[in-house]
């Protein structure tokens, strides 16, 4: 069962609490999304750097391909919230965004990620937010141009994301976003 988000309620001039449904202006507590996002972003980084350190970027396609959904679903129970990362170029459908983050990414397009800003946001019962994910210095040994792979690297790609479009980026570059949606 998830756990409901908790809210600050407005108050009217007789102190009751208003219907936070009729009240689209009622404050929403963001911290539980925030921290969600913060461990998404956290375990999964330390994870593909400690692969990386381990054994190269192989080892790091190992670890995203298996790792990353489990880390993904284990937070989402955790924290009682949807969590996810999306791109407009997939390395894999079980990354697909929800609408509201596909939208984003449309908006947005492929540019540097620069001045990208995020957004915080509540409707329809969901409170819901996103960070924009910028690609750094170690993102572009498996999301970088494939000519620039080693062939250990493209294949373990190819074997694990046959349908990959995730690479060409440089650093810099707005890889995608990091999700998470709850409810009021």
């Amino acid at each position: 069962m998830k756990r409901a988000l908790p809210l600050a309620l407005a108050l009217v001039a007789g102190g009751c609490p208003r219907n936070t449904a009729e009240t689209p202006e009622t404050p929403v507590n963001y911290a539980p999304l925030e921290r969600a996002a913060d461990a998404f972003s956290s375990r999964l980084r330390a994870e593909l750097l400690g692969a990386m350190r381990r054994g190269g970027p192989v080892a790091a396609v190992d670890v995203c391909a298996t790792r990353a959904q489990a880390i993904r679903a284990d937070l989402a129970r955790e924290h009682g919230v949807r969590i996810g990362r999306a791109s407009l170029r997939l390395r894999t459908d079980a990354d697909a965004a929800p609408e509201w983050v596909a939208a984003w990414l449309r908006a947005q397009g492929e540019r540097p990620a620069a001045g990208v800003r995020g957004l915080r946001t509540a409707a329809g019962g969901r409170a819901r937010l996103l960070r924009p994910i910028a690609v750094d210095g170690p993102c572009v040994a498996c999301h970088g141009a494939p000519e620039a792979q080693p062939e250990a690297l493209r294949a373990a790609l190819a074997a694990r994301y046959p349908a990959d479009r995730a690479t060409g980026y440089a650093v810099g570059d707005l890889r995608g976003a990091l999700w998470v949606e709850a409810t009021q």
